[in-house]
């Protein structure tokens, strides 16, 4: 059983820079989400807020030991709802993601990237460190498939990869060698070798074949993880077509134009979003236009400037000062996260953080990186400012699981 010390209160530990912080951003996030001028938006966002404060104070008084007896339950809950959504979900912007239940939207994806932490944090504590072979990590990499499938088919391709970076990023800090999460993700590199490459495919294939090779030889790794490895890396590129044709057309436009931006000079195709956006972010200058005086943004210049391109709405409206106060900001939230990561009394807690840590810092890197022209569009929001209520809600309940391991990491267990 677990008890506390005598006089000893939990919430004497409350982080309060974590909290500051994250309601610092997400009242910014209304006020950018008010400079796009839609009224519905800004009351959806507000309410929204409060929901995902009502949960962070919920979430952050309980134990988060608890998480880890209902983290089978959870996930599966996550996955039935996405198998929902394939079937009688709300589509929009040409994807099938959104649930209507009882009047209210929302994404079961989001549900999805939380509950795979608890998944990953329990599997990850019971291998206590035992991640040196493919056997070792299969039942956590299936962990991830399932629902990599199901979101892959919506189409999000934003969202699949989080769970990825997120059981990439929990593997490493449990103790797997980079060597071997770099071929788990080598396969993906085949297929872009033969499809994204503007320049001789096959031989490129062909060299990147043998490198992988080699690299298995020297680092010595076991027969039986060197086939498998090689084999996936095979496989993967003879029958890359299936798989880069399994992409929806503007995903792989997407990727291509990302590469090789002479695929569409003019913008004003597949990298009409992006160019819009380093344009709006260019134009706010040092100092910015001021808020709710962004011309661009007035004119509605950019889609989906609310939620995906939020970042070139701050640019131009604060400049690249506010820009820059925004990323450090941001920044230092995570950094408060990371230090959670270090600090907690146990191993689940501790793979809990950081699988938080992946899941805001992922999204936080990638759609600044989006807005600015560093990373192909795949509509990922910026936490706590982004238009979008389960992101919101998600971000808050994600804060307070970090919240309640700050704060119960000297519970006293018998």
């Amino acid at each position: 059983m677990s008890i506390f010390r005598i006089g000893y209160s939990p919430w004497r530990n409350f982080n309060w820079s974590l909290f500051l912080t994250g309601l610092a951003l997400s009242l910014f996030g209304i006020l950018i989400v008010a400079a796009t001028h839609n009224p519905a938006h800004l009351k959806r966002q507000l309410f929204s807020l409060v929901i995902g404060l009502l949960f962070f104070f919920l979430v952050t008084s309980l134990d988060f030991r608890h998480f880890q007896r209902w983290a089978e339950f959870l996930f599966g809950l996550a996955v039935f709802l996405l198998i929902v959504v394939l079937n009688v979900g709300h589509t929009a912007y040409g994807a099938q993601r959104w649930i209507n239940l009882l009047g209210v939207t929302f994404q079961p994806a989001e549900l999805v990237k939380l509950s795979m932490i608890f998944m990953l944090a329990k599997f990850f504590e019971q291998r206590q460190g035992k991640l040196d072979t493919i056997l070792d990590i299969l039942p956590g990499f299936i962990l991830v498939g399932v629902p990599f499938f199901l979101i892959y088919k919506q189409p999000d391709l934003g969202s699949a990869i989080v769970l990825v970076v997120i059981f990439f990023l929990m593997a490493y800090w449990a103790g797997m060698k980079f060597s071997r999460l770099f071929m788990l993700i080598s396969p993906l590199l085949s297929i872009l070798a033969l499809y994204a490459l503007p320049f001789y495919p096959l031989f490129s294939w062909g060299i990147y074949l043998l490198l992988i090779f080699v690299a298995l030889w020297l680092l010595h790794f076991p027969l039986l993880d060197s086939a498998v490895y090689f084999g996936l890396n095979f496989f993967s590129g003879l029958f890359s077509s299936f798989f880069w044709y399994s992409l929806s057309l503007y995903q792989r436009n997407r990727i291509l134009s990302f590469l090789n931006p002479d695929i569409d000079p003019l913008a004003r195709g597949v990298r009409y979003h992006t160019v819009k956006s380093v344009i709006a972010v260019g134009s706010g200058g040092l100092l910015g236009k001021g808020l709710f005086q962004g011309s661009l943004t007035n004119l509605q210049y950019i889609p989906q400037q609310h939620t995906d391109f939020i970042f070139s709405v701050i640019g131009e409206e604060f400049g690249f000062l506010g820009a820059v106060l925004t990323v450090l900001v941001l920044f230092y939230l995570l950094s408060r996260v990371y230090l959670i990561a270090r600090q907690a009394s146990d191993d689940f807690g501790r793979y809990l953080s950081v699988g938080i840590l992946a899941l805001l810092g992922f999204q936080v890197i990638i759609s600044i990186s989006m807005n600015i022209g560093l990373a192909p569009v795949v509509g990922l929001p910026l936490p706590f400012i982004s238009y979008g209520g389960t992101a919101l809600i998600i971000s808050w309940l994600s804060l307070g699981l970090a919240q309640s391991v700050a704060m119960h990491r000297r519970t006293i267990k018998l």
